[in-house]
């Protein structure tokens, strides 16, 4: 059940816009400082599009090495999925999503969201997305989550460090329990951002015009390049034309400096 409903809209040249989350974390705590036996191989993060380790030199991120990697494109939507493992009858536990508002690994990229449900019982809305409901039983909880995160226009395009958890109560009377499960999600370049600036706007919208050739034509029209070109045929069918323009569209976002 989403908790956030999704919104389209389709108008010439409408900006792409989404609530952006706003909120601290839960109690700005860790799970390990009350759970404090920390577990593995609890939890497998599966259905990513490949695996990568990213460059972290020049944030001095922590390098996890290779990790599943999950991508998406600012203004649309990734479902991240991950199972829980090895847990025994009544084992009473809750999942979370978590690192949302850490920067991007490579270049220090903000990672603009909506989340599709809260962590609502702390009190106040939190950036700990999963299943709402805490304290499911093994037996009669589930065992697969799924989170669609809604990348918002403006988001770095960049790796982001996230984090499946889960955290809870052992039946048997062996205490709390603690574990995580790191991927990366990584925000690709839109394919309209002609400049790479982190947006679509209008002068991106120049230099797909000046590429603009019609149907059939396969050579730069202008002082368009053949690498400019080749970027702004977005469907890959050797012109520019209404299809291409029909992406541009789509993911036209404004401006969004700050």
């Amino acid at each position: 059940m989403k908790c956030l409903a999704h919104m389209s809209v389709v108008l010439l040249l409408l900006p792409c816009v989404r609530q952006t989350a706003q909120a601290e974390p839960a109690w700005g705590g860790n799970c390990l400082s009350c759970h404090s036996q920390l577990q593995t191989g609890m939890l497998f993060v599966y259905g990513e599009d490949t695996t990568a380790d990213p460059d972290e030199s020049a944030t001095g991120a922590p390098d996890r090495g290779p990790l599943p990697v999950f991508q998406v494109t600012p203004c649309d939507t990734r479902t991240l999925t991950v199972d829980l493992i090895g847990f025994d009858t009544d084992d009473v536990y809750a999942v979370q999503l978590t690192r949302l508002r850490f920067n991007g690994v490579e270049g220090g990229g903000q990672l603009a969201y909506t989340g599709d449900c809260a962590w609502p019982e702390w009190g106040e809305d939190a950036v700990y997305y999963s299943d709402p409901v805490v304290g499911h039983r093994w037996g009669t909880g589930p065992a697969t989550f799924t989170f669609d995160i809604d990348v918002e226009p403006g988001a770095g395009y960049d790796y982001y460090d996230l984090v499946f958890a889960v955290a809870g109560k052992f039946e048997d009377g062996g205490g709390l329990f603690y574990a995580e499960e790191h991927f990366y999600l990584e925000v690709l370049v839109m394919p309209a951002d002609l400049d790479e600036d982190e947006d679509v706007d209008l002068v991106d919208f120049g230099t797909f015009l000046g590429c603009f050739g019609g149907p059939g034509n396969s050579t730069p029209p202008g002082e368009c390049s053949q690498e400019v070109f080749d970027a702004c045929d977005f469907d890959q069918d050797d012109d520019v034309d209404l299809g291409d323009f029909a992406t541009f569209q789509d993911a036209f976002t404004g401006d969004l400096t700050p």
